[in-house]
């Protein structure tokens, strides 16, 4: 006689009515690639949208190309973190994630100084205000279409956290952002970067965390609507 344990007839039923065979998931790495084909077509956008920044060749190589790619590779492993997240199971955890975060944050801080110390850029009345509305409205459209197909990356792993999972993953999205638009932007006057630019990963954060709040309360609902059908 066999002594393992039976699975009740009710648990049998359920695996065998509701249980799907499921595609393994790539790891978060791998999924993060996406953004490898975003990357080149949001700069190609940028350069032949508007020209590029008049003091361009006063920042040299580093401070110009090298701050896009510094902010690109700082965002894209803020996704990166944000598909682990997404993955019930897996993920870092909060903790790395926070402090990721916050790197990312004194990242864009250190480069904005950088790029101040180098150059003065253009000269505006009023760096609150001039273009500044501008800035974040492009630069937030630009990343928007990067957090809608990371999004998309988010909900097919069926998350736990998916609010945290969001935050991460429009803080990235925002980042890599502005460090496209940094080619066209010719402002370098901290209260306009720091505000405006920055201001574009904050709105971008504030967007993916709204996401994954708004994915966490549809998947509590489902699981309500499905226990109700069960005892009723």
């Amino acid at each position: 006689m066999n002594g393992a344990p039976q699975l009740p007839p009710e648990l049998r039923r359920l695996v065998r009515d509701e249980l799907r065979p499921v595609r393994p998931l790539a790891p978060p790495a791998r999924r993060a690639l996406v953004l490898l084909v975003w990357a080149p077509v949001a700069v190609a956008l940028v350069l032949a949208i508007a020209p590029a920044r008049p003091d361009a060749a006063e920042l040299g190589w580093l401070l110009s190309w090298g701050v896009v790619l510094a902010e690109l590779v700082a965002g894209a492993g803020l996704v990166t973190l944000a598909l682990g997240e997404a993955v019930p199971g897996r993920g870092a955890g909060r903790q790395t994630g926070l402090i990721a975060l916050a790197g990312a944050v004194v990242l864009f801080v250190i480069l904005a100084v950088l790029v101040r110390g180098a150059s003065a850029g253009v000269p505006v009345p009023s760096p609150l205000v001039t273009h500044g509305p501008a800035c974040l409205m492009l630069s937030g459209l630009l990343g928007l279409t990067a957090l809608a197909v990371v999004a998309v990356l988010i909900f097919r792993s069926a998350p736990l956290r998916a609010s945290f999972s969001g935050l991460l993953a429009g803080a990235g999205t925002g980042l890599m952002a502005t460090g496209v638009f940094h080619l066209d932007c010719p402002v370098t006057h901290l209260a306009h970067v720091l505000v405006w630019h920055g201001g574009t990963i904050a709105l971008l954060a504030l967007l993916g965390l709204g996401f994954g709040l708004n994915l966490e309360s549809l998947e509590r609902r489902r699981m309500e609507a499905r226990l109700a059908a069960r005892r009723g």
